[in-house]
């Protein structure tokens, strides 16, 4: 898994730094940012490798314990700042790179500053959660871990769902519907976590805390689900249109090549080099300028062609 997420954003960070890219997937961009921290979240906590093999030798050279998994969860709570990122990016606006920079390094400090102090950086164990109460020197810890997330998603459900209403229909609002549902879902996750640290803090005994475990997992993996739908819908539409375009690019990409040559005069673009083969149809696909120049040029060459023969008549 890990390394699935790293490479898919590795992918993405290539192909925004190339030349002539008709869009961002480089660093900049929120969704390769999420792809990036949670991938190396996840690596930070591969069992076996990290908690036995990794992290002893790190707790050797600087007498720190479970290094590895602090990494993992500080991963975890950055993610936060391009789902609330990406929340921005998909309403139209635009979280600068000051703030979240700014935003990661408070993350960083917090997560470090709550953790040092606590027991948990004494003793090695495979999982924090299992192993150390919920008391006065770790309580500190979760909040930091759990804060970044709530907010992020309280925000980003706002910012979805006051775009959803101005939206209302069509594949673009139930892609926003998904994203609202996963983002309450998310702070109900959030919310759950924060009652249940509660309960373990007060030594409360309830349902909640009985359970804690089945609705944790309940409300992460529905929460996944309302965001898989989302993007499932999302990438339909963007793949479906796609197909569009590739198929009219193949169809009459050789009847393009042959009037631009003949009617030089009708070229949009004569910098814009076009190749009929699948692989260039296909990328060429990826947005509708190709499509657009195609359709444009032929029909002002065959309106050319058309004055013409009048002419000559």
């Amino acid at each position: 898994m890990p390394l699935v997420l790293l490479v898919l954003a590795a992918e993405r960070i290539w192909t925004g730094t190339r030349k002539g890219a008709s869009r961002s997937t480089g660093l900049d961009n929120p969704f390769t940012q999420i792809l990036l921290t949670l991938g190396l979240a996840k690596l930070c906590r591969v069992p076996y490798i990290t908690d036995d093999l990794l992290s002893p030798q790190l707790q050797r050279l600087t007498g720190v314990a479970n290094l590895l998994t602090l990494a993992g969860m500080t991963f975890g709570a950055l993610s936060a700042i391009p789902v609330l990122a990406f929340s921005s990016y998909i309403t139209g606006r635009n979280l600068s790179a000051r703030i979240q920079v700014v935003a990661a390094g408070v993350v960083v400090m917090v997560m470090v500053g709550t953790y040092l102090p606590s027991p948990m950086a004494r003793e090695a164990v495979p999982f924090l959660q299992n192993h150390f109460a919920v008391t006065g020197a770790v309580l500190p810890y979760w909040i930091a871990f759990i804060a970044p997330l709530t907010l992020s998603t309280l925000v980003g459900f706002a910012y979805t769902v006051r775009e959803l209403v101005w939206v209302r229909r069509g594949p673009f609002a139930r892609a926003l519907a998904g994203v609202v549902v996963a983002y309450l879902l998310g702070f109900a996750y959030c919310a759950f976590n924060v009652a249940n640290l509660v309960g373990n803090y007060t030594g409360t005994d309830s349902f909640v805390v009985r359970n804690s475990e089945i609705i944790e997992n309940s409300l992460g993996l529905a929460s996944l689900a309302a965001a898989g739908f989302s993007a499932a819908t999302y990438a339909w539409h963007i793949l479906r249109d796609r197909a569009r375009r590739y198929r009219l690019l193949r169809r009459h990409g050789r009847t393009w090549l042959e009037a631009r040559k003949v009617s030089p005069e009708v070229v949009l673009d004569k910098s814009y080099h076009f190749r009929p083969t699948r692989r260039a149809c296909w990328s060429a696909a990826r947005s509708a300028q190709a499509a657009y120049r195609l359709q444009m040029e032929l029909a002002d060459h065959k309106h050319q062609a058309a004055r013409q023969l009048r002419v000559l008549r």
